[in-house]
């Protein structure tokens, strides 16, 4: 604001002085009133809508002139504006100094563009965090983000928990599934064994007398029953040890007693089924010729319907050729048990030497089977008669005893070294 000095001079008594009387224009006054009432405004705005909170987002960072650690807060700038009011009235009611005016007016100007420049309004503690980086710069966070932060980690640390717990409980559900189908399988070979012994009894005892009844009783009848007594007799003996200690199969114990009752069985499992395998072959027969009478099958049928109503059987091979499965079933129910048993288990290392020695149980009654079965085959052409052994005659035979003929006209007339094991020998070992 520029007040206007009028220096007046008076005609009359020719003297001259300075009155210095303030005049006031109006046009100026009026735009510096709007002025600073447009800094009060752009002040009030930006206090209102700092003080709105969190809930805008938070201003970039920004250059501060001042050091980050003594900014001015909200009672300075108002102080200032309080100020800048008091002055613009105390040059609206007039002063007599011009240059006091001038420098309060300079001073207020200053104040103001160091406000613009370098005040802005620090929000409450407990709404942002500012963070001085040492080179006059400021970043502003919101407390959404450490709280958004801390509800992750516990997020994660709960998910992860989570899936810990569940991975336990599955796999105490799969080992509960093992146990119950370990248990299955171990009561599987109990009853299966039970069942098995029930039916071999009911075809010797009931069957048996039944047929031997007949008059005429079948012929050959007592060769079908042949080494089945030994059978039985193991199979029995295996369930007694089973039950001597009185143990059920969810007992751990039980799979133990299990596996030492069978591998101390085992040899004597093996003479009896060898013999009754081998026999077997021989039954078959015998059951074929019985066939070829119509009445006496339709007796034996009715036997064994009357004496054995529940199975439905219509032969007496239904019953004898159970030795030949079961025997053969022994390594699939121990591999089975042993499958659904953790390594862990006390019993496991008994459990894995009766499964493999019921594999070798096997693998040395077919081997015996077999070598019986070559012995017979030559001991049956020893016994042939004349006529039996013209009746076997044919080409492949002639040619065959035509080159063997041959081979030895050679040897003895030194035309073709001799063979140095003797045949004759061979044969009386094969015999046996």
């Amino acid at each position: 604001m520029k007040i206007q000095t009028i220096h007046l001079q008076s005609e009359e008594d020719g003297m001259s002085h300075h009155a210095f009387t303030p005049v006031r224009t109006n046009l100026p006054i009026i735009v510096t009133a709007a002025a600073s009432l447009q800094h009060i405004l752009q002040d009030l705005v930006e206090v209102i809508s700092i003080m709105e909170g969190p809930s805008r987002l938070p201003p970039p960072p920004f250059k501060l002139h001042k050091s980050a650690s003594s900014p001015l807060r909200y009672s300075g700038a108002i102080r200032k504006v309080a100020k800048k009011n008091q002055v613009r009235d105390n040059l609206l009611e007039g002063g007599n100094k011009e240059e006091d005016n001038q420098v309060e007016e300079e001073s207020l100007r200053t104040e103001e563009e160091t406000a613009e420049d370098s005040v802005f309004m620090k929000p409450p503690t407990d709404s942002l965090d500012v963070t001085d980086t040492g080179a006059h710069r400021i970043s502003l966070r919101l407390p959404s983000q450490d709280s958004f932060s801390e509800d992750s980690l516990v997020s994660e640390e709960r998910l992860a928990e989570e899936a810990k717990k569940k991975n336990e409980e599955e796999e105490a559900a799969a080992k509960e599934r093992q146990a119950q189908r370990q248990m299955m399988a171990i009561d599987e070979l109990v009853q299966s064994e039970k069942s098995y012994l029930r039916m071999l009894q009911i075809c010797t005892v009931n069957i048996r007398n039944s047929l031997l009844n007949l008059q005429p009783p079948p012929p050959d009848l007592d060769s079908m029953f042949l080494y089945i007594e030994e059978v039985m007799g193991v199979s029995s003996r295996l369930l007694s040890m089973l039950d001597q200690k009185q143990l059920t199969p969810d007992n751990p114990d039980f799979l133990e007693n299990l596996c030492v009752s069978f591998l101390g069985l085992s040899s004597d499992i093996e003479a009896a089924y060898k013999e009754y395998l081998w026999n077997y072959n021989h039954i078959s027969l015998v059951e074929n010729s019985y066939k070829q009478k119509e009445a006496l099958w339709n007796d034996i049928i009715q036997i064994i319907k009357s004496s054995a109503p529940e199975v439905n059987a219509t032969s007496l091979s239904f019953f004898l050729v159970m030795p030949v499965q079961r025997i053969a079933r022994y390594p699939l129910l121990l591999q089975t048990i042993q499958k659904h048993t953790d390594p862990s288990h006390p019993a496991y290392a008994l459990l894995e030497q009766a499964a493999h020695t019921s594999v070798a149980l096997n693998c040395g009654i077919n081997e015996y089977k077999r070598f019986r079965e070559v012995a017979d085959k030559y001991k049956k052409t020893e016994n042939l008669t004349i006529i039996d052994k013209i009746n076997r005659l044919n080409t492949h035979s002639i040619a065959k005893k035509t080159a063997r003929f041959s081979q030895h006209i050679k040897h003895e007339t030194g035309m073709a070294p001799k063979v140095g094991t003797d045949q004759h020998q061979l044969q009386s070992h094969i015999r046996y």
